[in-house]
């Protein structure tokens, strides 16, 4: 097994309906050193984020598989490492995000990948 520093994602626009921002192959084991979502907005958007089995959808409401949420103040950072600690995802694992508004978070993400 090799392990790799990986850049997973440079910069990627969330939608309000799922997008991917991780993703591991069969046989594959992923660690998110740094993730961080930016809001370009000029208003403050809420912003959730899921670990789930690639064949999982994201549910956002009460009862919700999501992992941790929060809302973003107009030109500020925030990641959610500093809230939930380290993630490692395993064999079929997706990082999900969902945005309250489509086109205004921005999302960086690297780590490594072992397979």
């Amino acid at each position: 097994m090799a392990t790799n520093l990986k850049n997973y994602s440079t910069t990627k626009q969330v939608a309000v309906a799922a997008t991917s921002i991780v993703s591991t192959l069969d046989g594959e084991k992923a660690f998110v050193g740094q993730l961080s979502f930016t809001n370009t907005s000029a208003l403050a958007v809420e912003v959730i984020v899921y670990k789930l089995a690639n064949a999982d959808t994201p549910t956002a409401g009460s009862g919700g598989n999501w992992l941790v949420k929060r809302t973003i103040q107009p030109g500020a950072t925030w990641s959610p490492i500093v809230d939930i600690g380290n993630l490692v995802l395993g064999n079929l694992q997706t990082l999900w995000a969902t945005a309250g508004t489509a086109a205004v978070i921005n999302a960086e993400s690297s780590g490594t990948v072992e397979s």
